[in-house]
């Protein structure tokens, strides 16, 4: 950035025509010498060194010698007070520029706004601005214009064109912050809409999945299912076409255990079980030749003590029970069994017609 001098000089005949509008204050035996970047000047005389104020619009001798003044000027206050230090700073920081023959003006004047805004300043070449702030202040102070040509009018609907510019720039603001509040709200509520959308879709997507996993799941059981229900046809078709193992009989023992009988079903023990020896005695030999052949039923383990005896013997055809022995009690059982239910099996003797014996032992005999 470019060194701002707080002290600018400029021609005689730019502070004449300066100063050609401050007559009414008591210019007239005064020589300006400097002014200030915003138009006020230092002003000397035989009395001593004054200071015109152009914002305010005051003449006061504020030194009696130059000395005493450039000490104060020399100092922050002095700075501050008659040029206007950190005014001049905020107006160079918002990249405002001087010429050689300029200082800063504020347009509209303090004089008709009421206010000094560093917004309001403006690069003037400084005679015109003198110029123009000594006349706006005159005629506040009652001297006429001259040729009929106000100032301050013009100051006024100046500043009433820049109020009306200030304020419909202000609107325009507003109206942008507001179109852009509002279109910051539109995508705040895009992307809300979007989020929900994308919320629902992944929603979608996961319940999708869950249903296809759970058709998944379905179909493979299914499959284990049918495999399953095969692997049962298969086995059936295989049992149904084996060829089912021969049970090999136990070989019979003379003094294996006798089946359960029942007492009250004589049929019941008339099953050759095996496990005693059938007896089957010799024909006689004079039924032999008759054809006649004693058949036992099986089971009959009774001894044939021998044949037929004319009437008033004492043989005959008869049966003793000598199953009493000592092979085997089970066996003894089972023929006393036989005996006393009465199962034992007539002889058949289809061959030769029966023939009525002696009644013997309470019983008849009959050949």
């Amino acid at each position: 950035m470019r060194k701002v001098h707080l002290i600018r000089e400029f021609a005689p005949d730019a502070y004449e025509f300066a100063l050609s509008s401050w007559s009414w204050i008591g210019t007239g035996d005064k020589t300006p010498r400097f002014a200030s970047c915003f138009g006020d000047m230092f002003l000397e005389s035989p009395e001593g060194w004054w200071f015109l104020d152009t914002v305010e619009g005051t003449l006061e001798r504020r030194w009696d010698s130059m000395e005493g003044m450039f000490a104060e000027l020399q100092g922050s206050d002095g700075r501050a007070e008659y040029l206007l230090e950190e005014t001049l700073n905020a107006a160079l920081a918002q990249g405002l520029r001087l010429g050689e023959d300029e200082v800063f003006a504020f347009l509209p004047p303090p004089a008709v706004t009421g206010t000094m805004s560093v917004s309001s300043l403006a690069p003037l070449r400084f005679a015109i601005a003198a110029n123009l702030a000594g006349r706006i202040h005159g005629e506040l102070n009652g001297v006429q214009p001259d040729a009929g040509a106000s100032a301050l009018f013009a100051a006024q609907r100046y500043a009433a064109q820049q109020a009306a510019a200030q304020a419909a720039a202000a609107q325009a603001a507003a109206r942008d912050q507001a179109a852009r509040e509002a279109a910051s709200r539109a995508a705040v509520a895009r992307e809300a809409v979007a989020r929900q959308a994308a919320a629902r879709q992944a929603a979608a997507q996961e319940a999708a999945a869950q249903r296809a996993a759970a058709q998944r799941a379905a179909a493979a059981q299914e499959a284990a299912a049918a495999r399953s229900a095969q692997q049962a046809a298969a086995q059936r078709a295989a049992a149904a076409h084996a060829v089912p193992a021969q049970r090999v009989a136990a070989a019979p023992t003379f003094d294996a255990p006798n089946p359960q009988t029942d007492r009250w079903q004589p049929a019941a023990q008339q099953a050759i079980t095996g496990a005693f020896p059938v007896y089957r005695p010799a024909p006689e030999p004079e039924y032999a030749d008759a054809g006649y052949e004693p058949q036992y039923a099986a089971g009959s383990e009774l001894d044939y003590t021998g044949g037929y005896v004319a009437p008033g013997g004492n043989a005959g055809y008869d049966y003793v029970d000598n199953s009493h022995t000592a092979d085997s009690g089970q066996f003894s059982q089972y023929i006393a069994d036989q005996y006393n239910t009465g199962q034992m099996a007539a002889i058949d003797h289809t061959s030769v017609p029966a023939r009525q014996g002696p009644y013997q032992d309470g019983r008849w005999s009959y050949a």
